[in-house]
Order: C-alpha cells, then structure tokens, then sequence
C-alpha cells in the first residue's frame, strides 16, 4: 500500500477531513489531497507528526510492517513463474530477493517465494552460493510472529540439515516445530533413526500407529452415531464392518473390534447377541495383553489404568442404559457386571 493510500485509509477512520488534517499539520488541503493520490510523497520531517496524528507508527505508515493481501502475493507469484519459466536463474533470484526487501515484514510472501526459489535454483543448475543464501532467508524466518511462518521455516531447515548430516543443528531448529504437531514426531524419530537410535525412532512410530487409530476410531464412532441418527442403515453397516477390520488389523483387541455391534443388537433387542458382544467386550478388557504383547507395539509401555478405566466406564454405561433392562435379568449379564467389578478393583 503507497504511503498516500495509507493516509487515506487512516484519516476515514479517525473520521478526519483532509482541510482537519492539514490544520494538524499546518500545510494545506490541497497538500495532502496530492499525498492521497499519488502526485506528491509528505517532507521527511513530517512523516512522524502525520504518523501521530493518525494514531499510526512510521512503520504503518510506510507500510513498513505491512502483510500483503492473498491476491497481491497471487499477482507477485505469477509473476515468479513467468521469470522462472524463462530461464535465467540470476535474473529470477535477483528479482525475487529485491521484492523480498520491499515487504521485508510478509513472512506470507517469503514462505511462498523461498521455496519456489530452492527448486529451480535444482532444476536450473545454480551455484550452491544462491542455496546458501536462501538457507540464510529461511534462519529469518524463524523470528516470525506467525507459528505456521515458522514452522514451514524450521521443516526446511531441518531437512537440509538431515541431508548435510548436521543432526545437531536439524535438532535445534525442530525445537521451533510445536511438539503437538505429528510432524514434530516425524521428524523427531527421523532424527532418532539417523542417529542410531532405533529405540526411540520405533517408540515414536508405535505411538503414533496408537494415536492414528484413535483419531480414526473417533471418527467411525462418530459417523456410526450420525447414520444411526437419520437411519442410514446401510451405511452404519459399511463404517462398522471398517471398523472391526481396522481395529483387528491393528490388533487392537476384541473389545475394539466388536463394540460398535452392540448398538444395532441392542435396538432390535437381541438377547443373544446382545449378552454374546458383551462377553467378548469383556474378555477383551481382561486380555489387553493380546494387543500389550504384539510385535507392533513391543517398545510401548501401557498403563493399568487403561483396563480400569474402560471396565469402569462400561459397566456405569450398562448399569444406566434402561434400554437394556431385556438383559438385566439373565444371569450371564450379571456374571459380566460381577466380572467388570472386578476389573476395576483389580487395577487400582
């Protein structure tokens, strides 16, 4: 934005005329009616008394710390590809970088820039030099206000470093990756594994298989509730015949793989197959070694209070759903209550 558009801007909102502002500043209107449109910039001694006027810093009003719009980096990219396209990586970087230190404050535009120069500086055979200095463009980066900004910044960083074989400097620059972020995972067993330490690298990986199918489990859950809701029966089959499949390929236990049976046998009170999903429910809250002890969880350490918390929340599940009360007179459903009592007091 050009310093006149930025008085005008500025000056509308402060609800200020132009014959007001120039009172202010003791020129006339005729003055600042010529900043706003182009045809003159303001003396250099009074940009601090217009910046005050406005309630504005220099740098605003410079636009010194201005964030582009999406359609103008849009414009500028385009433009990129054009100069990529003709050849001339020279031309491209100088061209780029001087638009770089015009808007030396979008961290927008330089993380959309920047990449886009390390590939063709690759495909047009530049010298290492501009590698370097683009590297240097990135280490910037990571001061940026915006997490995103700085986390594209510290992934590029880091897979350089991993290629140069710089392990601690890839481990300095994860640190600015959010530990929350999968990616931070990603990248930390990477690490592990080029280090040699496949422990750590296989504890990274198992945990995130665990997490992965929790997320997808959440969602089939989810999905089954909503068919069951609007009665798309043929769909709540579909999601839970994947789910079952998941949860046995994952070996996560037959409570995973059976639980979502429950509901449509519960609805068309089945007491057989009802009193039968239960039992395998509660077998497998019992034998969570099946999943504890598989090869693809073998450096995962699990806590006790698993079992107990999901004997817990079942039998309080079961102990208040009146839909179920056809069962609640059968011995077998009080052999299974008796049975999930005991697995709570058994893992305290």
């Amino acid at each position: 934005m050009k310093i006149g558009e930025v008085i005008r801007k500025y000056r509308k909102e402060k609800q200020m005329t132009q014959e007001e502002l120039a009172d202010y500043l003791g020129i006339t209107s005729s003055a600042v009616n010529k900043w706003e449109n182009g045809y003159s910039l303001p003396d250099i001694t009074l940009l601090a008394p217009v910046a005050r006027v406005l309630g504005i810093t220099t740098d605003t009003l410079l636009s010194y710390r201005e964030e582009l719009t999406k359609q103008e980096i849009s414009r500028i990219m385009e433009q990129f590809t054009e100069k990529a396209m003709a050849g001339d990586y020279d031309a491209l970087f100088s061209w780029a970088m001087g638009i770089l230190q015009e808007y030396p404050n979008s961290g927008t535009l330089a993380i959309n820039i920047l990449p886009g120069l390390y590939t063709y500086r690759s495909i047009l055979e530049a010298p290492e030099e501009y590698g370097d200095r683009i590297r240097k463009a990135y280490q910037r980066l990571l001061k940026n206000q915006d997490e995103e900004i700085v986390r594209r910044a510290a992934e590029f960083l880091f897979y350089g470093y991993m290629g140069e074989e710089k392990y601690d400097e890839a481990q300095k620059v994860l640190s600015f990756v959010p530990e929350r972020d999968s990616e931070h995972r990603m990248m930390l067993a990477l690490l592990h594994r080029r280090r040699g330490e496949s422990d750590e690298a296989y504890r990274i990986y198992e945990r995130m298989i665990l997490e992965g199918y929790e997320r997808i489990n959440w969602a089939f859950s989810n999905l089954f509730t909503m068919d069951a809701d609007t009665g798309n029966t043929r769909h709540r089959d579909l999601i839970m015949e994947k789910q079952e499949k998941l949860a046995h390929l994952l070996e996560m236990g037959r409570y995973h793989e059976v639980y979502l049976r429950l509901y449509p046998a519960m609805e068309q009170k089945d007491k057989e197959t009802s009193l039968y999903l239960l039992e395998e429910m509660v077998q497998g809250i019992s034998n969570t070694q099946n999943y504890r002890e598989s090869e693809l969880y073998s450096l995962t350490e699990f806590g006790e209070g698993d079992v107990r918390n999901t004997a817990f929340l079942l039998r309080q599940s079961l102990g208040r759903d009146e839909t179920i009360n056809y069962l609640k007179d059968d011995e077998r459903f009080g052999r299974i209550m008796q049975e999930l009592e005991r697995l709570c007091e058994q893992a305290i």
